[in-house]
């Protein structure tokens, strides 16, 4: 692991742990065992750093959903529904970075995300006549809704089974949202 990774996974744990505001440079490149000015070679700021992070998080979840398959629209959302709770309970400290983190960072407009994915498949959806027609963009946001709204439960403790264990009522719930049950 290079030290640039090194401390993108030190940095992206400390703001989990103690939220961005609480964490310093100093505190991360400790964490790291180095100076804070030896950090400022890597990053030229802890919003840069931040910055790549989230760019990082948002994008490798993108490309996961975009290579989720099935035979129709109904077995892709199923399946990118558990591939996402699945990516939750692997790798807890970046779903929860990016969680906590998707209101305060800001990413160009045309970069790719896992709500681009999520609202393609529908569009196609209902394009096909697989699902209801009606407005992609809403029934995109009520499926995103369900699937990180029980993630910030369960990131505060409100829900106490790993999303793996939710995966079939939240994927029951997203069918519903579509018209499919």
């Amino acid at each position: 692991m290079t030290t640039r990774d090194r401390i993108k996974a030190e940095a992206m744990r400390l703001f989990v742990e103690h939220g961005i505001d609480a964490v310093s440079v100093r505190d991360i490149a400790a964490a790291v065992g180095m100076k804070a000015s030896n950090l400022y070679a890597h990053f030229p700021a802890k919003a840069a750093l931040i910055q790549e992070l989230f760019a990082e998080g948002y994008q490798a979840y993108a490309s996961v959903l975009a290579e989720t398959g099935g035979q129709t629209c109904i077995e892709r959302l199923d399946a990118m529904v558990r591939r996402i709770c699945a990516l939750h309970d692997a790798d807890i400290t970046r779903f929860r970075f990016l969680l906590l983190t998707q209101h305060g960072t800001t990413l160009p407009r045309d970069t790719p995300g896992p709500v681009d994915e999520v609202q393609t498949l529908i569009t196609q959806g209902m394009t096909s006549g697989e699902i209801p027609a009606g407005d992609a963009v809403l029934v995109t946001a009520m499926l995103v809704g369900v699937v990180i709204e029980a993630a910030t439960f369960r990131l505060y403790g409100r829900l106490d089974r790993d999303m793996v264990a939710m995966a079939d009522e939240i994927v029951a719930a997203c069918r519903r949202i579509v018209g499919r049950n």
